[in-house]
């Protein structure tokens, strides 16, 4: 699967955005903190451990984002299909770096369709919500659609957005 930095920084950005969106503020805590780790991990001197990460996304404690994804019945699910997607791309990516051979099985399952969902989902929630596109408008769109990757993606969906700037 094709995945690199920008892309994973562009969708942390987009996914950042959605936090508001989100009922239940223990959820919201949770994600918000997950994101920021999420983060740190992007960082090419990261030391944080991709299981920490995976952790997360899924556990049996069920303090987790796909646990929240299915309690949470007041927050759109879309905003929830973002968030995990998201997620388990960046575990992905940062067990690729990490080099391990063996994944767990909701991260092994990562391809195309895990990025095609999200940009689906995304948009989706764009034509319901001026707030998330207002947020948007904020992006270095011309920066951001450089990337052959991300224009592949978000190409149609960025395009909308600056067209409403």
């Amino acid at each position: 699967m094709k995945c690199n930095d920008s892309l994973l920084y562009l969708l942390q950005e987009l996914t950042f955005n959605l936090v508001d969106l989100i009922s239940h503020i223990e959820y919201k805590d949770f994600v918000l903190d997950s994101l920021k780790l999420a983060n740190q991990s992007l960082d090419q001197d990261s030391k944080i451990c991709p299981d920490i990460l995976y952790r997360r996304l899924e556990n049996v404690d069920e303090k987790d984002i796909l646990t929240f994804m299915e309690l949470d019945k007041e927050t759109d699910p879309l905003v929830w299909s973002c968030i995990a997607n998201y997620f388990v791309l960046v575990c992905y990516h940062s067990y690729q770096h990490s080099g391990e051979k063996y994944l767990p099985q909701t991260i092994e399952s990562v391809d195309e369709d895990t990025i095609e969902a999200y940009v689906l989902s995304y948009q989706q929630l764009l034509g319901e919500n001026n707030q998330l596109v207002d947020q948007l408008s904020t992006l270095d769109l011309e920066q951001v659609l450089k990337d052959p990757l991300i224009d592949n993606y978000f190409g149609d969906l960025l395009q909308e957005i600056k067209l409403k700037q």
